[in-house]
């Protein structure tokens, strides 16, 4: 379902218009949830607000926005009752309504549903006793000096889908705080086994000390390790206990609001927006929130009184509930041209324990005294976008590299001898051979966990399971293999450390790869261990049973080579068999191992994607999401086009959607790539989304500029086109010509003689270009593109270049140039193609062409500066240009007089910059064109001059 068929496409009836007047300030406050026994909370927020009236100078309107009062245990539902055990909020109120030049707009919720109905008593007690003006909603008609605006306000609980208000907040604080002092009295009882484990620990000691012998060294050991095996017995049933807490308590997701989110409403107020309204106010989630949209912006009141909401606890324990008190509001100014401001402050209620406040995660700074955090137009919106993934990410990293190190140490106490006395105490009561095979078994969990890192470092969850088992096995291994107790508390510690993070490795294994991996390794085992066999019984003077050869290639499959292969049979099958089985096995672990890979797209979700692009694709590689060789993921109305090489997702381009869904989408994506795996990179990014990326944890790079040129201001007279201009006169006096074209119903001779002209110069039909190129031409279903076609005088085409439609530019962008090879063609074929498209695109009342990407433009152009580092990067581009088209390409754009428009590739963490350089070489597939961006024929080829 998109967020089209989920948000509601009318205005609320009975919405009042109320005209505001130039230079008068609006307050929209909502959710204060006044009740008929006042609470300290509820009498200081009516003092703030009532404060707020008192220092009121000039004309306004308030607007209280929805869930003023709480009915919900009033059984006379009279707000006047309930001001009056709020007199200072009163007294502002009567004074505020009662001037002339100031209205006072009460807007009904869903505590104080009533006041929706004109009939009620709530209702008419506002308007008879207070004068203000009492409704569902209202139009707030502002005259500024940029024109009228219009602003939509209402409570915004319509955007729940209709659901019913669902407010467990004060239950789950309850539940909270039970349930953290239950978990303190049960901690309390882990010291008793400790403690007793401590004292016989001394006990012990002083017995040997004085009475050094064997048996009472035994008496020590039998008695720690009792007393080890009774401190075990009681975390074991302490942890039954808490897990049954943990499950008791309330799942944070649940807590609060049955809306979680402003998305809906914030996608409403973009389509108010987009039909000519200013803005969208609403309240009911209780999330300040002030985001611009463009033109026009969406805004949350939030609320005024106490709220609750969960905290992320350290060391695996659950997460705990907060009680905080929240003051936000909006402001609405009617100046020069609309001005809004969100204005907000928190502060923690105090009455958390001891244990509360250790295990809790910090939360946002305390905001003391109501500060404006956000203003449109040109401020900050707020809040700030939170990826919730960060943190998953980074445990994935810090499991990764524990896990390397914890295989190191493995290896390293497998290659060392134990200490002495240890070994012999362990001796006495098994053979030696056990710990000689333990010690191997450490060694080999050790390569393991290596391998295993990996997939951790990805998420996976069945390499975390792998990972628990062999970290619990090699525990118990350290021991056996010598006492070696400070390796077994190491690996025990990141047992415990897996176990508690365990939320973070949620990443499915790619199944079908896997099936058809093992399948084909199946066969291939199969088929070794028969060759060897064969080999083994018939060849050679001395011949084996057949069943004694089949187990002796078997164990060398695996690595050993107890049986003996007589002659020369056995020198030959020990090492080939060996590195059969080696790679066998690797082959294996890479399977089992490897990310998800990306399966083909149905043709629904292309036709989706086409009228996504189609509507919201405006950007000048919007349509170069529609490549065959992208997959296609959507979030409500947004379209995210990847593909994954080299176990990285490449996202190019931007994501195209709505604004208003743009953090709430990316979100969604980066955790759709961590289920799966997958490192993110995104390749040509806009700086209309550095925020959003930099917000998730991604760094960006600069890799270049994108020439757009304007149609308007573009010209051929004077000195600096003296070249070009040249260039296009001489084609054209020569009688070459331009015709423009759809290239979905080109002439199929026009299509078969250009598709001679492109495979002969580009050595083959297949285009590459991951990032800025469509990879076909002439398709029935790319509609709405533009074909320049340059005839010679023979009447032969001798040139073309397609573009692909632009709206953000009003425009075209570049999609491929090709000119014929041949050499009785002249130079300045594709200048001469650009120029009449520039003409012809002004011709058509449109705006902006875009043109090639130049590779570290302003690097070339001396605009970074002229630092050490500078010059080096310079100078590495220019050695570069000798054999690529760098600087060549540049200069080429440059003729034009564009402007240039900074592109980023944007990746995951600094750790994975290496990989995601790989699969971005690989998408643009470097190899046969080194440049990240179009494909460009410069006309300094063997041609006639």
């Amino acid at each position: 379902m998109t967020t089209s068929d989920r948000v509601p496409t009318d205005i609320v009836p009975d919405a009042a218009a109320v005209d505001v007047a130039l230079g008068t300030r609006v307050l929209v406050v909502g959710d204060l949830r006044l009740s008929w026994r006042p609470t300290a909370g509820s009498l200081a927020v009516a003092a703030e607000i009532g404060s707020a009236l008192d220092a009121w100078a000039g004309p306004g309107v308030l607007v209280l926005n929805g869930d003023t009062f709480d009915f919900s245990d009033d059984t006379q539902r009279d707000p006047g009752r309930i001001l009056d055990a709020h007199p200072r909020l009163a007294t502002a109120l009567h004074r505020f309504a009662a001037d002339d030049a100031r209205r006072v707009v009460i807007l009904s919720g869903q505590r104080d549903a009533d006041l929706a109905d004109p009939g009620t008593k709530a209702r008419s007690v506002l308007t008879e006793r207070f004068g203000v003006d009492v409704g569902p909603a209202v139009d707030l008609h502002i005259a500024t000096g940029a024109g009228d605006r219009v602003v939509h306000v209402e409570h915004g609980s319509r955007f729940d889908g209709g659901g019913v208000f669902v407010d467990a907040a004060p239950a789950s604080v309850e539940l909270s705080r039970a349930a953290y002092r239950r978990i303190s009295r049960l901690l309390a009882w882990l010291v008793l086994p400790f403690t007793i484990a401590l004292l016989c620990l001394v006990g012990f000691g002083l017995l040997d000390t004085f009475h050094p012998s064997g048996a009472h060294r035994l008496l020590g050991w039998s008695g720690q390790l009792a007393v080890l095996s009774t401190a075990a017995v009681a975390i074991l049933v302490i942890g039954v206990v808490l897990r049954r807490t943990f499950r008791a308590l309330p799942d944070s997701r649940e807590v609060g609001l049955s809306c979680a989110s402003n998305d809906d409403a914030r996608a409403y107020a973009e389509r108010l927006v987009g039909d000519g309204g200013t803005g969208l106010v609403t309240g009911y989630t209780h999330r300040p929130e002030l985001s611009s949209l463009g033109r026009g912006f969406y805004a949350n009141s939030g609320s005024c009184g106490t709220i609750v909401r969960p905290r992320r606890a350290r060391l695996g324990l659950p997460a705990l509930f907060v009680a905080e008190r929240q003051l936000s509001w909006v402001e609405l100014e009617a100046g020069a041209d609309l001005h809004a401001r969100l204005v907000y402050a928190l502060v923690d209620i105090p009455g958390q324990s001891l244990l509360e406040r250790l295990a809790a995660v910090p939360g946002p700074e305390p905001v003391t005294k109501p500060t404006v955090v956000a203003a449109f137009p040109g401020g900050t919106d707020w809040p700030v976008p939170v990826f919730e993934d960060l943190g998953r990410r980074r445990v994935r990293r810090q499991a990764g590299a524990v896990l390397a190190l914890t295989g190191l140490l493995n290896l390293l106490s497998a290659i060392t001898p134990p200490i002495g006395g240890r070994l012999d105490f362990v001796a006495d009561f098994v053979p030696i051979t056990v710990p000689e095979t333990a010690s191997a078994l450490v060694a080999a969990a050790g390569i393991a966990l290596l391998l295993l890192g990996r997939g951790v470092r990805r998420g996976q969850r069945h390499a975390w399971m792998l990972a628990v088992g062999l970290t619990g096995l090699s525990a118990a291994l350290h021991i056996v293999k010598g006492l070696d107790v400070e390796e077994a508390v190491a690996a025990l510690m990141v047992l415990g450390f897996l176990i508690a993070k365990r939320g973070a490795f949620t990443a499915v294994a790619d199944r079908p790869s896997i099936g058809r991996g093992f399948a084909v390794l199946g066969v291939s085992g199969a088929l070794a261990v028969a060759a060897g066999t064969f080999t083994a019984v018939w060849f050679g003077k001395n011949h084996m049973p057949t069943g004694r050869a089949l187990t002796a290639v078997v164990e060398r499959l695996v690595g050993d080579n107890d049986i003996l292969i007589p002659g020369r049979r056995g020198r030959f099958l020990t090492p080939t068999l060996g590195g059969v089985g080696l790679a066998l096995a690797l082959t294996a672990v890479w399977l089992l191992f490897r990310p998800v890979v990306a399966r083909h797209k149905p043709a629904d979700l292309a036709t989706r994607a086409r009228a996504i692009v189609r509507r919201y694709g405006g950007d000048t590689l919007a349509y170069f999401a529609l490549r065959d060789d992208k997959q296609h993921w959507f979030w409500r109305d947004t379209l995210i086009a990847y593909a994954v090489h080299n176990g990285v997702c490449l996202v190019s381009p931007d994501p195209i959607g709505p604004v208003s869904e743009r953090n709430a989408a990316w979100r969604a994506f980066r955790e759709f790539a961590e289920d799966h795996g997958w490192p993110v990179a995104v390749m040509g990014a806009g700086e209309a989304w550095l925020p959003i990326y930099r917000a998730a944890g991604m760094h960006d790079l600069y890799v270049g500029d994108e020439a757009i040129v304007d149609a308007r201001r573009f010209n051929l007279e004077g000195g600096r086109m003296k070249g070009l201009r040249q260039a296009v006169n001489r084609i054209a006096k020569y009688g070459y010509r331009i015709e423009f074209h759809d290239p979905a119903h080109l002439d199929p001779e026009l299509e078969r003689e250009l598709r001679t002209l492109m495979t002969g110069s580009r050595r083959g039909e297949v285009e590459r270009g991951f990032s800025m190129t469509l990879g076909r031409v002439f398709n029935r279903d790319d509609t709405g593109l533009l074909l320049a076609v340059c005839f010679a005088p023979s009447g032969e085409a001798a040139a073309f270049c397609q573009y692909v439609p632009a709206s953000d530019i009003n425009g075209f962008s570049l999609d491929l140039m090709r000119r014929s090879e041949a050499s009785e063609h002249w130079n300045g074929l594709t200048d001469f193609v650009v120029v009449r498209t520039i003409e012809h695109v002004r011709d058509l009342g449109m705006h902006g062409l875009g043109l090639n990407f130049a590779v570290m433009r302003s690097v070339l152009a001396h605009e970074g500066g002229d630092r050490i580092g500078h010059r080096i990067e310079r100078r590495l581009l220019g050695w570069l240009s000798d054999s690529m088209q760098i600087e060549s390409l540049w200069k080429y754009n440059a003729k034009f007089d564009p402007d240039w428009h900074p592109r980023y590739a944007v990746y995951d963490a600094r750790e994975n910059f290496l990989s995601s350089a790989v699969a971005v070489a690989k998408a643009e597939s470097f190899w046969e064109l080194p440049v990240v961006g179009r494909f460009f024929a410069p006309d300094d080829q063997p041609v006639r001059s």
